[in-house]
């Protein structure tokens, strides 16, 4: 199994985040979604919800597990900080 680590953040598209975990999901990828921020979380957990309804939907079956991870940030002064983030794993099989 390969593994696909999405970055999201509050300006991304609900839609194409939705879409590239289903594509990534559907071809037997352990998908990592890490998001920082409320407004990122929120984008997440809509984009999360759009692609489980598909996955749903189309006979995958599937493990969802949120948890926090530390990653490291580059500041404009390309300096690097550490943050917390929220770390969505999402495994399918198609029954």
């Amino acid at each position: 199994m390969n593994i696909q680590v999405l970055r999201v953040s509050a300006s991304s598209n609900i839609n194409a985040v939705s879409e590239a975990i289903i594509e990534h999901a559907s071809k037997d990828f352990i998908v990592h979604i890490d998001c920082i921020g409320v407004k990122a979380a929120y984008v997440t957990v809509k984009a999360l919800i759009q692609a489980t309804e598909f996955l749903v939907k189309n006979s995958y079956k599937f493990n969802l597990r949120p948890y926090y991870i530390k990653v490291d940030t580059l500041t404009e002064e390309h300096d690097t900080i550490s943050k917390t983030a929220i770390r969505w794993t999402l495994i399918a099989k198609k029954k």
